[in-house]
């Protein structure tokens, strides 16, 4: 007897990960064999996903709230409506940009007085009736509040048996923008996430993203600190104006502490002078702030301070003589004592730079962003595209800037003198950023998901662009990637700064032509830094190299022009690589983590996959979505890059060995446990199978222009299916190593030379064309357009074949 059906509790507590280990481990085991409880599960998880984004609203009501958002007049959930409507309706798209222009151009107008009569016609015009025509917009906003607040509440409900705290009657508004919702505790090099909508916070190892801890903290929390002297994480609730404590030690909550604060707190940080709790309030009567300092021992008020804008953040300065209190108003520099000594521009969000006493405020404009600078040496400031998240120093000087493009995000690195010098394309909208100076790497989280990156370092420089007038200054980011010279252009990309990164090679454009001779029909050319190819991958003419040392190649193979892009974080142990269209993809199935190489930008994201089945095979499909076989599973796995999404699709009871996809973007699979080869269609989520004995193991599976499928195995057959027939085309009595497709959509193999013979050889698979051997070892075979044919040297480089097939 099997298990029996996981119960809708069961399902609920494991997609929220609060099922016990050895629990969570056999519901784990259920679901792969049970289609039943899986579909279930992931219809939670797809209810959970959908809930937390902001509903679509027309264009009557969305146009107020687009109006008020480029007038910083918005909370969070009204810009997130507004941002949601936006990405479906290209007409206010259009009419945003129009008032856009307006307002830069109103801003841009010199400041003057009016004049006496233009004073009378204005009361003239606002006396009769001053709010009447108003009244409409209001409510229109109100009631989407009101609808986006309900949303947001549904997402954050308790789980069946959990208490609801009713917040009838409340006037304080819980959802703070700005607030810190991911720190970092160097001590134990541990991750805490906030994840408010389960009122827990996550604990992950910042190196390998390993799960530690999941503490369920209660209530509604809203922002983290860290007390790194104490070793203690903060967890403000606002509703409840509390402060939680957990212990970095055993990630265990100690207490939770009720804070004697006037008005709703807004954020929380931690004076790394004293050890002192710094609570940061908005009035409920006015629009007014305050920053209480408390006693980190006995959560005591010592301090009071009122200010005239409503702090929505603090950060401190790395001598800790100085914080920042921002704002959207003005960011007020103040001093140990916390008094007011400097006012400067204000913004979400604000850092202090490491070695120096400049500062930078992360602001809105009309049209996106802009970081603005001050103290001695400051640079002129530089607008970015997107909507301003968060931003970090660095230990060099720079800064990081995390900024939302609408479902995406985008990390880039500031260099200290103020240019941006490279960035990073991520596939989830992040709302905070924290940098791991010991990893020299940063994380992302937002929309449930936390992704990291090294810092960007390779876009080529340039000039920032200065900003007389914050809230004039339109975006002008640096040119993207893409616009850089290609790889096979006569231009050398600058190389990673990555301690794996390979060295470049600078391109010769005849240097194929100039390759050394090691046969009458080879040449031989080596990979840049004399590196051993581990993995390739052929996108188009281009073959996608990963070498010995992490590193990433990219080779023309027109031309054998070599460039290295990137590098894979250190330490990574990759067992499947797959290149796209637009995409590399590694897949490192003993952390658990995908890291994938944007190719137009030469950028690595990586993102925390939780693969409870072995990799058997990848596949990247036309629209550049991974695809993703488990061993022993009986579905199939497919990442978009572009959402960072993980959607599985049922095969019906087939298990995955080998994954292709077709010209018609049918994925196609070879299920050695139950001989069979198999064709899942994305579009009617049909499977149909072909049964045919074979003897070995699948090492090869493509289709090729005919449409005929091509399998190969461990034994030396070599069969094709068509029309549901298999048919044995070869008997080599060897392994074949692989098989792959000439430009004209032909199938050849490659394997080892029969026993007495040294080398490698190919052939067509059909049999009906010889091909050519080499004396040395060979991993992988490829063709360019020409015909050429790329053997891959496993002791170094490549072995190409002097003519076409």
């Amino acid at each position: 007897m099997g298990r029996p059906h996981l119960s809708i509790d069961e399902l609920s507590a494991h997609a929220d990960g609060e099922l016990a280990a050895d629990i969570a481990r056999s519901a784990s085991e259920h679901l792969f064999s049970c289609a039943s409880c899986r579909s279930a599960f992931e219809s939670f998880q797809r209810f959970d996903a959908e809930l937390r984004r902001p509903p679509l609203v027309g264009c009557a009501t969305a146009l107020p709230l687009i109006s008020a958002r480029l007038d910083a007049e918005v909370n969070e959930a009204e810009a997130a409506l507004a941002e949601r409507h936006l990405e479906t309706c290209a007409g206010c798209r259009r009419t945003e940009a129009v008032w856009s222009a307006a307002r830069t151009a109103l801003v841009a107008l010199p400041a003057a007085r009016p004049s006496a009569r233009v004073d009378a016609a204005i009361a003239a015009l606002v006396r009769p009736a001053p709010r009447r025509r108003r009244v409409p917009v209001f409510a229109a906003r109100a009631l989407i509040s009101a609808t986006a607040a309900l949303a947001i509440v549904i997402t954050m409900l308790p789980r069946a048996g959990a208490p609801i705290t009713s917040l009838e009657g409340s006037t304080e508004r819980v959802f703070v923008a700005a607030a810190q919702q991911i720190v970092l505790n160097p001590r134990t090099n541990t991750l805490y996430i906030l994840d408010p909508a389960a009122a827990a916070v996550v604990a992950r190892d910042a190196g390998t993203n390993a799960l530690k801890a999941r503490i369920d903290v209660g209530g509604r929390p809203t922002a983290l600190a860290l007390n790194e002297s104490a070793n203690m994480v903060l967890v403000l609730d606002a509703s409840q104006k509390s402060v939680t404590e957990i212990d970095g030690a055993t990630n265990r909550v100690i207490g939770s502490t009720a804070v004697a604060v006037t008005g709703t707190p807004t954020s929380i940080a931690v004076d790394p002078a004293g050890g002192k709790i710094v609570v940061t309030t908005e009035a409920s009567t006015n629009a007014t702030g305050s920053v209480t300092v408390l006693d980190g021992a006995t959560k005591k008020v010592e301090t009071v301070r009122e200010f005239a804008a409503v702090p929505r953040s603090m950060v401190f300065a790395p001598s800790g003589d100085r914080a920042a209190l921002v704002s959207t108003a003005g960011t007020t520099i103040v001093d140990a004592s916390y008094r007011e000594i400097a006012t400067l521009p204000g913004g979400v969000g604000a850092a202090f730079a490491q070695g120096d006493d400049r500062i930078a405020i992360l602001s809105a404009t009309a049209s996106g962003s802009v970081v603005t600078y001050s103290g001695r040496a400051a640079p002129a400031g530089l607008a970015l595209a997107g909507t301003p998240r968060a931003i970090v120093s660095l230990p060099d000087g720079g800064f990081l800037v995390l900024v939302s493009m609408g479902e995406r995000s985008r990390v880039s690195y500031l260099a200290p003198d103020g240019h941006e010098a490279g960035r990073v394309e991520l596939g989830a909208s992040g709302t905070d950023l924290v940098y791991d100076a010991a990893a020299r790497r940063f994380s992302v989280v937002g929309a449930g998901a936390l992704a990291w990156s090294e810092v960007p370092q390779t876009l080529a420089a340039s000039s920032p662009t200065p900003t007389a007038d914050v809230a004039a200054a339109s975006p002008s980011p640096a040119p993207p990637a893409s616009a850089a010279p290609s790889p096979s252009a006569s231009a050398t990309p600058a190389p990673s700064t990555s301690p794996s990164a390979a060295p470049v090679a600078s391109p010769t454009p005849d240097a194929l032509s100039q390759a050394a001779a090691v046969s009458a029909g080879f040449v031989h050319v080596d990979l840049p830094g004399g590196r051993q190819p581990v993995f390739v991958s052929k996108s188009g003419e281009r073959l996608w190299v990963l070498n010995d040392r992490g590193g990433v190649v990219t080779v023309d193979m027109s031309t054998a022009e070599m460039f290295s892009p990137a590098s894979l974080p250190v330490g990574a142990q990759i067992s499947h690589w797959a290149a796209g269209r637009a995409h590399v993809y590694a897949v490192d199935t003993t952390s658990g983590q995908l890291h994938v190489v944007d190719a137009r930008r030469e950028r690595v994201s990586s993102y925390a996959l939780k693969f409870l089945k072995p990799v058997s095979s990848v596949a990247v499909g036309l629209d550049d979505r991974l695809w993703i076989g488990l061993r022993g599973a009986s579905y199939l796995l497919a990442f978009d890059p572009r959402t960072g999404r993980l959607d599985s699709f049922d095969l019906a009871g087939a298990l995955v060995s080998m994954l292709t996809v077709d010209g018609s973007g049918r994925i196609l699979y070879a299920d050695d446990a139950r001989g069979t080869v198999g064709t899942y269609d994305p579009g009617t989520a049909r499977v149909s199978e072909v049964y045919f004995p074979r003897r070995g193991t699948a090492t090869g599976l493509v289709v090729d222009g005919s449409s005929t499928l091509w399998l190969s195995t461990s034994t030396g057959e070599i069969f094709s299916v068509r029309g549901g027939v298999a048919t044995l085309a070869l008997g080599l009595q060897r392994p074949v190593t692989t098989l792959s497709l000439d430009g004209s959509g032909r199938a050849w193999y490659l394997a080892p030379l029969p026993s007495g013979a040294v080398g490698f050889g190919y052939a067509a698979a059909d049999g009906a064309r010889a091909g050519q051997t080499i004396a040395g070892a060979a991993s992988s075979l490829a063709f360019n357009a020409l015909g050429r044919a790329w053997l891959a040297d496993p002791l170094g480089g490549f072995y190409v074949s002097r003519g076409a097939q």
